[in-house]
This record gives C-alpha cells, sequence and structure tokens, in this order.
C-alpha cells in the first residue's frame, strides 16, 4: 500500500494497486462519541490522473467560461443551453454542446443547486439493495425521475430504526428535494425529521390512515383476507399460517398475519394455528417438517413470503408431500420463482413497479407547484391462483 496525502484536503490518500482505485475515509460519528470510518471509493478515471499528477489535475476544471469561449458565445447562452431553454437557436445550441463534449465539461450541480435552491436529487430509503420487492419499486422510480431531469439517490437501513434516522439525517443534510422511505412504522425521531424538512415526503408498500406526507402502497390487511378466504372457498379447513420471528417489512408481516386470523375468526369449522420460522427457504422448509412431525392432517399452509413458501414447497418435494393434492401450499408477493416452481406458487402479487413509478409521479408533481388530491393512493393487489393450491377434489381438511 502507498500513502499520500491529497493536496488541500489534509485527507489520506490510500492507494491500492494493481487496480488503482483510491479510498478515501469518512468519518461518521457513533453514539457515545465515538466515530466509525467508512471507505468512498473512487477509481483513478473518476480523479482524472492519466498524467500521474493527481494533485494538480484536480485544479485543472473546465469551467463554464472555457466552454462560452470554445463556442465563441457568452455565458449566459451556455447557462441556457444547459438549462434547456428554448431561446436558444439550434445552430448556436449544437455549438454550445460540441464544445462542452470537446472539453469533456461537467456542470456544477452544487453552484447550479444553490442558485436554483434545487439539487435535482429524490433521496430514496430501502430496508435492502437485495430484494426484489425494493428493487423493483426503485426501477419504478427511477424511470419516472429520470424522464423529468432528476436522479435518484439511495441508501439503506438494515431494518433498523436507528439506521433509518441516521440515513434520513445524512440524507437532510445533503438537501435532497424530496425524499421516499419505505413502510410506514417509523420511530417519533423519524417523523419528526421528516415533517421538519419542509420537503414532499413519500412513504412506500404499506397503506396507513395517518401518513408523515403522503403514502403509496396496498393494504397487506386486506390482501391477507382475501388470500384466506380462497383457500376456505377450496374447502380447505385445517389452516396453518407461517410468519417470520421477526417483521422486518415495517409492519407488512404483522399486517398479513392480522389479516389471517381475522379471516378464520369470521368462519366457523376451522381448525388454525400460527407457527413462526425464519424468513427463508430454510424457515420454510422448518415448516414443513414441523407440520409432519405433528399429529395434525394439516391441509394447507399459508406463508408471509414467497420465500419462505418456496422452501416449503421444495421441502415437501424432498418428502415426497403430493402438492396440493395432500397440502396446499401459498406464498404473498409474486417473486419470479413463484411462477417458475412447479407447481406454480398461488400468492398475492402487487404491481411494486407501478407502486414505484406513482410515487415518482406525485413527487414530480408536487416539485413542480401542483396540489395532490389524496395523501393516502392504494395501487391495489391481486390474489393469483395457481397450481399449489388448486385440488381436483373438494374434500374438507
Amino acid at each position: 500500500m502507498n500513502h499520500r496525502v491529497l493536496r488541500k484536503t489534509g485527507l489520506p490518500l490510500v492507494e491500492a494497486l494493481p487496480w488503482h482505485i483510491y479510498a478515501f475515509p469518512l468519518l461518521r460519528q457513533e453514539k457515545g462519541g465515538s466515530a466509525s470510518t467508512n471507505l468512498l471509493w473512487i477509481t483513478r478515471h473518476d480523479l482524472n490522473t492519466n498524467t500521474g499528477h493527481t494533485e494538480e489535475k484536480l485544479g485543472n476544471r473546465v469551467r463554464l467560461s472555457d466552454v462560452a469561449k470554445r463556442a465563441e458565445v457568452g455565458v449566459g447562452t451556455v447557462s441556457r443551453v444547459l438549462n434547456r431553454s428554448a431561446k436558444v437557436s439550434a445552430i448556436t445550441r449544437q455549438k454550445v454542446l460540441d464544445a462542452i463534449a470537446e472539453l469533456g465539461y461537467t456542470p456544477n450541480m452544487v453552484a447550479r443547486s444553490l442558485a436554483a435552491n434545487r439539487t435535482g436529487l429524490i433521496a430514496a430509503i430501502i430496508p435492502e439493495i437485495g430484494y426484489t420487492q425494493h428493487s423493483e419499486i426503485i426501477l419504478g422510480m427511477t424511470n419516472v425521475l429520470n424522464t423529468n431531469g432528476m436522479n435518484l439517490i439511495i441508501d439503506t437501513c438494515g431494518y433498523s430504526d436507528e439506521g433509518e434516522l441516521q440515513v434520513i439525517e445524512a440524507f437532510l443534510a445533503r438537501r435532497p428535494d424530496a425524499i421516499y422511505v419505505t413502510g410506514v412504522r417509523h420511530t417519533e425521531a423519524v417523523r419528526t425529521a421528516l415533517k421538519r424538512s419542509g420537503i414532499p415526503v413519500v412513504e412506500g408498500g404499506n397503506l396507513t390512515d395517518h401518513p408523515i406526507d403522503t403514502v403509496v402502497g396496498y393494504s397487506n390487511f386486506n390482501a391477507s383476507v382475501e388470500l384466506t378466504r380462497l383457500l376456505i372457498d377450496r374447502g380447505y379447513r385445517l389452516i396453518w399460517h407461517v410468519t417470520a420471528y421477526k417483521d422486518f417489512n415495517n409492519g407488512c408481516i404483522e399486517d398479513r398475519l392480522e389479516g389471517f386470523r381475522w379471516a378464520t375468526s369470521t368462519e366457523g369449522g376451522l381448525e388454525v394455528n400460527v407457527i413462526r420460522c425464519e424468513n427463508s427457504f430454510d424457515g420454510g422448509a422448518e415448516a414443513v417438517r414441523l407440520v409432519t412431525a405433528s399429529d395434525v392432517k394439516v391441509g394447507a399452509l399459508t406463508f408471509a413470503t414467497d420465500v419462505m413458501a418456496v422452501g416449503g414447497l421444495l421441502e415437501c418435494q424432498r418428502r415426497g408431500i403430493a402438492v396440493p393434492e395432500r397440502l396446499g401450499i401459498a406464498g404473498f408477493g409474486d417473486l419470479t420463482i413463484a411462477r417458475s416452481i412447479n407447481p406454480a406458487l398461488t400468492t398475492v402479487k402487487v404491481d411494486r413497479l407501478g407502486l414505484g413509478r406513482k410515487a415518482a409521479e406525485i413527487i414530480v408533481s408536487r416539485l413542480k407547484g401542483n396540489g395532490h388530491s389524496s395523501r393516502v393512493v392504494d395501487v391495489g393487489f391481486e390474489v393469483v391462483e395457481r397450481e399449489s393450491t388448486r385440488r381436483s377434489d373438494r374434500g374438507a381438511h
């Protein structure tokens, strides 16, 4: 490792060879006054160090005046081109764009945001990056925001209340134009910080009658009720619900459990039970093992997530348990694997891409000065019946 100091900043510069990636230590204050260090990774290309003189090249940024000189126009004309003003002729606009390309000019967004009191950045906080249900929402938001000249910045909170507050405070310090947060159950500190921010706030995923600002989502409770009623209508009478040890979905998992309880409580002649397992393939498999080890001839399992349901279905295949003839299985979420596995999984489908688009559309409308008619936007859901619960007979068990 070679260690140098980046001139004018005093920050140690760690050069990792042979990839030429630089790591800048970023200090994050923790409780109790201690500090932890994260690293901001930047490639050598990003620092424009082709000549080997990193420190000097950082000071040679192309300026707006350089573009104006190359295009033989005024600085104001360059600004109008960058702002997509219609008050510039096509010939002049092309001259400016050519100069920008030749010089490699990058607009100073910090300066522009100070002048316009807008950053063009929308912040989004999700629990984890790797889950389809979150990535589809982000994709929907990005499609709308990019079309309107805005960009999305994303961070994760790891299903932690403290982590969520920390990320929100970090984002707000960077002055985003609006913010999207996952779920509707937040600490009072989070709600207070978002309300005081003075920017549009959209909560997404579940529904609530008391949003911080605006909420876009669907009722997990109602979806679970309809899914459970489908099984009852198909003749299932001994139904167990498999939920997670901990609700990592900001109230969604518990709402699904309450929906199951409510639906089964309004119907006579049912025998029901609730078991808790890990929200994973292994957790779903464990649920099937618990069922087979019991003396109860369970007719169907409703899982709080597709992940657990698929794990349960695979365990049935390993044990030679016929699905749905011996045991019906239903999930929640309609992940891609739910449609691909055999038998295909009965589940609840939500248009997460559409949810993301709607959240972004509300943000764009608010930033353009338009009001919004409703603080609660329900995107709905669909119960999708597939082969994992369709039985040829209607015998009750």
